[in-house]
């Protein structure tokens, strides 16, 4: 062990001398030993050499620093200042030859007070930076690990939970299916059993006329057998006529069972007990600037390719009454479908996931945007209207008028908190009591229809003919304005922050990827698509809901 600590003197060891060096040179790069250091000083060329002791050079032993020219193999004793970066002789006049000799100063007066310098104290800093930054997504991910224990917890629970109330209705379902066959077998019993009686009392009659026509035969004189001949002859066809009668309407009441088809079929119908899903949501870490791109970090989660992304038709449909262009539309999570018909028959509809109408929903004015709040609720804007309705869509009437300052255009929902393009102000903030907490100033650049997600903002802009994200507070992350989405509308964001966006004079569906520098047009007119103009994406059933053309709504499930 003690051998590996030491450090032979270079010098010596060039003599095939064995001894242990008790400093280092830094620019030679070698351990001296006593006698060889002086020697080492008293020579002009090494004079000026620094000399660290061999406990000093133990703590940058393992710091990898070199000296020498990657390209010539050169000692590295130039330095350009107009390409800041250190060179050899040979390196000047072969990359370095429009340099003037002013650029070119010796290694050594540029590393002049190193220590002190600007560049070592942006290195320090962004380390530390880094450091910060990596202690961040450790914590991130320690708490996205905690989710994901807690998360396969309660997916047991709700296994076990589930199994449990099969059981218990199972239970419930057979206790009254049992209850039923004992009600049934004791009433088709007590049938069979009256009859049962009524025959064996007949038998017993009929005996007793045998008895007697008997008895008559050995004992009566044939007067007596005269009369009685017929009279026991008309008894014996009463009773045929009485048992004739009886047997006539006799039935065979025989018992089976019928399973439910649904109980039946489980184990053809029912291959699993459920499905454990992984969504992978795209994470974005705000992270602390570094001041070198080396220190720079952003973490993403998997996200989902735009180009992997295929839409299947499941159903087309049209709204009742309406001939006009849909602009707005949503899938709630239960798969109710909820229409807003502006421009055609003013009304708030409601129809299931194979396209069937089920109701109208009251509204105090045409419906123009809607936006689901939670399984029951939504918030519906009216466009030339001062107001916007949060509206129980389970039909108990509840609802709720919040108040504007002008006309209410396009709304999103997110984080308890409504984002509604207000004519004249841009995106109004406001909480669901109607307090406004935010006004973003970015209606004059032609704000049209908006989407959010948790910490971003997405809209249109129909006259740039441009698709913009940006941040809650309305700072700019990136702008998608390429030719192939003419007057974009209405657009919806999936859980990978890929964005669904229509072109309405483009007639085309386009998906942009979450950081805005690639995009897929998935559906055309090809598809039936004229003039879309609004377009829903539901995360839980990835379904998408899209107003294709005049009229009429098409539901694609996304693959």
């Amino acid at each position: 062990m003690a051998s590996k600590l030491n450090i032979p003197c270079g010098s010596c060891g060039y003599e095939d001398i064995s001894k242990n060096a008790e400093k280092w040179c830094t620019i030679c790069e070698e351990g001296f030993c006593g006698e060889c250091e002086k020697y080492h000083k008293s020579m002009k060329l090494s004079r000026d050499h620094k000399m660290i002791s061999i406990e000093d050079y133990r703590q940058i032993e393992n710091i990898s620093v070199n000296l020498n020219c990657e390209i010539h193999g050169k000692k590295l004793d130039l330095y350009c200042k107009k390409h800041d970066i250190a060179v050899c002789v040979v390196c000047i006049p072969s990359e370095h030859k429009s340099c003037s000799s002013s650029d070119v100063i010796s290694i050594d007066d540029a590393s002049k007070n190193a220590k002190q310098s600007t560049a070592l104290l942006d290195l320090e800093g962004s380390i530390s930076t880094t450091i910060d930054n990596v202690k961040h997504c450790i914590k991130n991910r320690e708490i996205a690990l905690k989710n994901v224990d807690q998360d396969e917890q309660t997916i047991r629970k709700t296994i076990t939970d589930t199994r449990k109330n099969i059981n218990e209705y199972l239970d419930k379902l057979e206790r009254k299916l049992l209850l039923e066959l004992k009600s049934k077998h004791e009433n088709c019993k007590s049938k069979v059993v009256k009859i049962l009686n009524q025959l064996k009392q007949m038998e017993a009659q009929v005996e007793k006329l045998r008895e007697q026509t008997l008895q008559m035969k050995r004992f009566a004189s044939d007067l007596q057998v005269f009369l009685g001949t017929r009279q026991l002859n008309q008894a014996v066809c009463t009773k045929i006529g009485s048992l004739t009668e009886e047997i006539k309407d006799y039935t065979n009441n025989n018992m089976e069972i019928e399973i439910h088809r649904v109980i039946g079929s489980l184990e053809n119908e029912i291959q699993r007990f459920g499905e454990i899903r992984v969504i992978e949501a795209m994470v974005d870490l705000q992270l602390k600037d570094a001041k070198t791109d080396q220190a720079q970090i952003q973490i993403h989660g998997l996200s989902q390719n735009v180009h992997n992304i295929s839409l299947q038709l499941k159903q087309k449909f049209d709204i009742k009454g309406s001939n006009q262009a849909i602009y707005g539309c949503i899938v709630l999570p239960d798969d109710r479908i909820i229409v807003a018909d502006y421009y055609g028959s003013g009304k708030l509809m409601e129809y299931n996931n194979d396209g069937k109408h089920i109701r109208d929903i009251p509204t105090s004015n045409e419906p123009y945007s809607l936006t689901s709040i939670d399984t029951d609720r939504i918030a519906v804007t009216y466009g030339n209207a001062k107001y916007l309705e949060i509206i129980n869509t389970t039909g108990n009437g509840d609802r709720k008028k919040v108040k504007c300052s002008d006309n209410c255009w396009d709304i999103s929902y997110q984080d308890q908190k409504l984002y509604v393009v207000v004519f004249r102000q841009g995106i109004v903030v406001m909480d669901l009591n109607g307090k406004t907490l935010n006004t973003i100033d970015i209606y004059a650049s032609g704000v049209s229809d908006i989407t959010t997600t948790s910490d971003r903002i997405y809209y249109t802009n129909y006259i740039s003919n441009s698709v913009h994200c940006c941040s809650m507070t309305g700072q700019e992350i990136w702008v998608f304005d390429n030719k192939s989405i003419s007057k974009p509308r209405r657009l919806f964001v999936d859980s990978n922050q890929n964005v669904f966006v229509v072109g309405q004079t483009s007639n085309n569906l386009t998906v942009i990827q979450h950081d805005g520098k690639d995009s897929k047009v998935l559906l055309t007119g090809r598809d039936g698509l004229e003039s879309p103009t609004v377009v829903h994406y539901s995360n839980q059933n990835k379904i998408v809901c899209l107003g294709y053309k005049k009229g009429s709504v098409a539901l694609y499930q996304v693959l």
